[in-house]
């Protein structure tokens, strides 16, 4: 599920990095301030082959704050394309709240009753991260700069950053990014580091196998948006998936074992054994009817075969909950009708995709190869 690996939770990757310390080495002088935006003057640590430092704007979003761990060039250019790209998030009411769940700590809530397809939370990241930093500085460092990026956001932020759970070890704000921070793809001006993004609210969701929502990653406003996957109904919990959503059970049972340190008690995995291998059977055909259908070539080529097999995708897809997987299967129906001169219901399945890309795949800023390719589609079918 490639277009989805910027919103899954990432695992120990930061303590990982930071278990092993590095020679100490004498900061260079303080940089001057690189960009209007911070409030703060870079705090600066001489890596081994980068210097990396926390940069802090107090108000960068209707009141909300962001630090970045970064290098001075990326620091800009990520904050830089923000600037360019959006005028700020406005502030709206969710009407949701932080209630206890028995097993889980704190769970999200929703206070109102929200519409398939409804935006639940648009959260700005509060905390960004390099990945790489943490290999580059030593452990006494690279928890300076956690913290300091903690320290210099403003209050209610640093109340809602320094509430969020702790479980992997570490100073409170390294902690803190290890148990909830998110993967997320950024363009830094050719540094080429991967980056962790701390979204507090999104962070007190928890984990389903089949969700009642979906959470993507909107680089224009640096933010994590999570829509409903379907209608939520009022005092219902929120909840998305850590993992890809395709997974048979012992697969996501090893996921999240291993990447979270839990063991996944969601109504499908605590499902009765038969019902889990019923499940289990068909994400197998899914993957293997997926399989067949983009290896097709000119001489496996057949028509009422590759109709057939969509069928049997989307019937599955309908009953495990993938239809946010959909996109490709309803493009590839729309190439096959178009083929055979059907240009109504290639146009009808075109416009599924499209709006299937649209709902849960491509953002604002994010890769657009598939939505513009379909679109290139619509307009020859017009």
């Amino acid at each position: 599920m490639q277009h989805f690996l910027a919103q899954a939770q990432a695992p120990h990757q930061l303590q990982q990095c930071l278990e092993a310390d590095v020679d100490m080495r004498l900061p260079e002088a303080m940089p001057s301030f690189q960009h209007l935006v911070w409030s703060h003057e870079p705090v600066c640590i001489k890596g081994k082959e980068k210097d990396y430092c926390t940069h802090t704007s107090a108000n960068l979003r209707s009141g909300h704050g962001l630090s970045i761990i970064a290098t001075p060039v990326a620091a800009d250019k990520i904050v830089a394309a923000f600037l360019a790209r959006t005028t700020g998030l406005q502030h709206m009411d969710y009407s949701l709240e932080v209630r206890s769940v028995p097993g889980k700590g704190k769970g999200l809530f929703t206070t109102k009753p929200i519409k398939k397809g409804e935006t639940i939370l648009l959260d700005p990241a509060r905390i960004i991260a390099s990945s790489q930093f943490p290999t580059q500085v030593s452990r006494s460092q690279g928890q300076s700069l956690f913290g300091t990026a903690s320290d210099q956001l403003p209050e209610e932020d640093r109340r809602v950053v320094s509430a969020l759970d702790q479980s992997l070890g570490g100073s409170k704000t390294e902690d803190i990014m290890k148990t909830n921070a998110f993967a997320c793809q950024l363009a830094d001006g050719k540094v080429y580091d991967a980056y962790m993004c701390l979204f507090p609210y999104v962070a007190r969701i928890n984990h389903a196998c089949q969700p009642n929502a979906h959470a993507r990653f909107v680089p224009t406003t640096l933010s994590m948006e999570v829509k409903a996957r379907r209608d939520v109904t009022v005092g219902e919990e929120i909840n998305i998936s850590y993992g890809s959503i395709d997974l048979k059970y012992s697969e996501r049972q090893k996921l999240y074992r291993n990447g979270w340190n839990f063991a996944c008690t969601c109504p499908l995995c605590k499902a009765p054994q038969h019902e889990i291998q019923q499940s289990d059977q068909r994400r197998d055909r899914f993957a293997q009817l997926r399989s067949m259908l983009e290896n097709l070539t000119a001489e496996t080529y057949n028509a009422q075969q590759i109709v057939a097999w969509e069928k049997e995708v989307m019937a599955i897809a309908h009953s495990e909950g993938l239809e946010l997987l959909l996109a490709p299967d309803y493009e590839r129906l729309a190439y096959v009708y178009a083929g055979h001169g059907m240009r109504k219901d290639a146009r009808l399945w075109a416009e599924k995709a499209k709006e299937s890309l649209l709902e849960w795949v491509v953002v604002d800023g994010g890769p657009g190869n598939e939505a513009r390719r379909v679109d290139n589609l619509l307009r020859e079918l017009q």
